[in-house]
């Protein structure tokens, strides 16, 4: 009999073992993520990963397709400005994703008609105004429509005196970015501070057609 007993009781703590065994496999098993990609219980949610891969792009310069100014003589100095809308501001696009900033260069050949030439050191200056060649203030910039840009953070200092030359004329920087600033496409020039291109032209000038070969480059890094 006591043996007897001792079997049943032996059979109860097994159930009773086997039912909270099963309870916490049970919770457990809920608790666990399932991979996606294989056949799985309805209700039963599963993880996967998901990627972007985005790719560098190009770092592009797009600027005006001439300058031009024109005077008539008044017996004394003249400051003149490219009055073209079209020529006061360029577009830069830094699709690079790389946040190494940029800068925009330029170079000038001296004015010249091929027998007469303006001075070399103060006659082309460029600002972020239109209405005076002393300012000091640099081009507005702005993100191009459709893009979400970093505005850049210019430090160039204005007005920038472009020193021409007859061949191999030296570089000056007219805009440029920190690092991690410039990403997008965007506009300098536009909206209330234009880029001022600016002619110095002395009272003693002799009419004619002055020409210079300008360059504008695009540089990555500040």
């Amino acid at each position: 009999m006591a043996s007897g007993r001792l079997g049943r009781f032996l059979g109860v703590c097994l159930l009773l073992t086997g039912g909270v065994g099963a309870s916490v496999l049970a919770t457990a098993g809920t608790a666990q993520a399932v991979v996606c990609g294989t056949a799985i219980a309805a209700g039963t949610p599963c993880t996967l990963t998901g990627t972007l891969g985005v790719l560098a792009g190009s770092l592009t310069l797009t600027s005006p397709t001439a300058l031009a100014w024109s005077t008539t003589g008044s017996g004394v100095d003249q400051q003149i400005v490219d009055p073209t809308v079209a020529h006061q501001s360029y577009l830069v696009d830094d699709a690079t994703g790389s946040g190494a900033g940029w800068h925009v260069t330029v170079t000038a050949t001296t004015f010249t008609t091929g027998t007469v030439t303006l001075p070399n050191a103060t006659t082309f200056v460029t600002t972020g105004s239109v209405t005076s060649e002393a300012a000091t203030t640099a081009p507005t910039a702005a993100c191009s429509s459709g893009s979400t840009c970093t505005l850049p953070t210019d430090t160039t200092t204005y007005p920038v005196a472009i020193t021409t030359a007859p061949s191999a004329p030296l570089s000056f920087t007219i805009y440029d970015t920190a690092a991690a600033t410039g990403l997008g496409s965007i506009t300098i020039g536009i909206g209330a501070l234009p880029v001022g291109w600016w002619v110095n032209v002395p009272a003693n000038t002799k009419i004619g057609t002055y020409t210079s070969t300008i360059s504008l480059t695009l540089i990555s890094g500040p």
